[in-house]
C-alpha cells in the first residue's frame, strides 16, 4: 500500500509540474505578445563561474510591491496580469513565480502562476495569475529570478 501512494504521489507531482510548464511555454496575452518565429530560436546557454544572483518580489494582489530586491517597481495590469521591473536586464535569467499572500496568516490562494519577459521591457517580467479552472483572476504572487553574475 505504501509503494502504491508513493508511486501515486510522484504521478501527481509530476503531472503538476507538466501542467505548470505547459502554462508557463503557452499562456498568451494581447499585452505582451509579440511575433515569435520559435523555429529561427537557438538555445542561449552560457556556462558561468560564479553565484547567481537572486533577485525576487512579493507583490499583492492589486499589484503593489509588498517587498522585494532588486524590483523597481509592480502594478497591476488588468485582470490577472502584472509587470514587475527590476534594476537589471532580465533576458538571461530564469523566472518562477506562485501564488501567495504578502503576510504570514491565512491560507494561500489556490491556483497557479504563468511567467514570461516582459515584451518590450529588457528589465521586466509579465506575470498572469489564474484560478484552478484556469481563468485569469487577481491574486498575490511571489516572484524569484534567478540570474547570470553581471558581466
Amino acid at each position: 500500500m505504501r509503494n502504491k501512494l508513493a508511486v501515486a504521489a510522484a504521478l501527481v507531482v509530476t503531472a503538476a509540474a507538466c501542467l505548470g510548464i505547459g502554462i508557463a511555454q503557452g499562456a498568451s496575452s494581447p499585452a505582451n505578445s509579440g511575433a515569435v518565429n520559435h523555429s529561427s530560436h537557438q538555445p542561449a546557454f552560457t556556462v558561468f563561474k560564479g553565484s547567481a544572483a537572486t533577485l525576487f518580489a512579493v507583490v499583492n494582489f492589486d499589484g503593489s510591491l509588498a517587498r522585494g530586491y532588486g524590483v523597481l517597481s509592480s502594478k497591476h495590469e488588468g485582470m490577472g496580469s502584472y509587470q514587475v521591473l527590476f534594476k537589471r536586464g532580465m533576458r538571461k535569467c530564469a523566472y518562477v513565480a506562485t501564488l501567495g499572500t504578502a503576510g504570514s496568516t491565512g491560507a494561500p490562494p489556490t491556483g497557479y502562476a504563468g511567467v514570461v519577459g516582459r515584451n518590450g521591457h529588457v528589465n521586466g517580467v509579465y506575470v498572469q495569475t489564474f484560478d484552478q479552472s484556469g481563468s485569469l483572476t487577481n491574486d498575490g504572487f511571489h516572484l524569484v529570478v534567478s540570474c547570470p553574475p553581471l558581466s
